[in-house]
This record gives C-alpha cells, structure tokens and sequence, in this order.
C-alpha cells in the first residue's frame, strides 16, 4: 500500500489500519477479544503514570486554551455603531 500522505501525529487524520473485518468463527472471536482486553489492560498498567500525565497535560493545555480565548474575547471592544438610546 502506497501512501503520499504526510505523516501526521493525529490519529484522527491517519486512514484506519483495517478496512474490512475478516468473518471469524465465535470462538476465535471471543479468543481474540479476550486477548485485545488483556492486552490493553496490561498497557494501561504499564504505562499508568504516563498516561495519567499526558491525560493531565492534556487537560491543562485545553484549560490554558479556554481561559485564553475567553480572554480574548473579554477583551473585544464593545460595538457601538448603534447607540443604546
């Protein structure tokens, strides 16, 4: 698979990996969901305190960003083409 695209770190802009989901009998089904909730949680121990700081950042980026753009929009001068009166 060829692909031109720029490489990005938003995994919301990546083409998703698997495009058509193979038919499984249901055992290998369960088997393999089992595995992906083992797997993810073994990652999530892990990588907890990581992830909780990235989580953390996260949070606090989206929070400086609120504050700032309410700030800035605090800062607007009020139109006053039509007077209140």
């Amino acid at each position: 698979m060829s692909d031109d695209a720029e490489p990005t770190f938003d995994v919301t802009e990546r083409p998703c990996l698997i495009l058509e989901m193979p038919d499984l009998p249901d055992e290998t089904a369960r088997e393999l969901c089992e595995l992906l909730h083992t797997l993810a949680e073994r990652f999530e121990d892990h990588y907890s305190a990581q992830l909780r700081r990235a989580h953390r950042a996260r949070e606090c980026e989206r929070e400086r960003l609120y504050r700032e753009q309410r700030f800035s929009h605090a800062q607007q001068p009020l139109p006053l083409d039509d007077p209140p009166f």
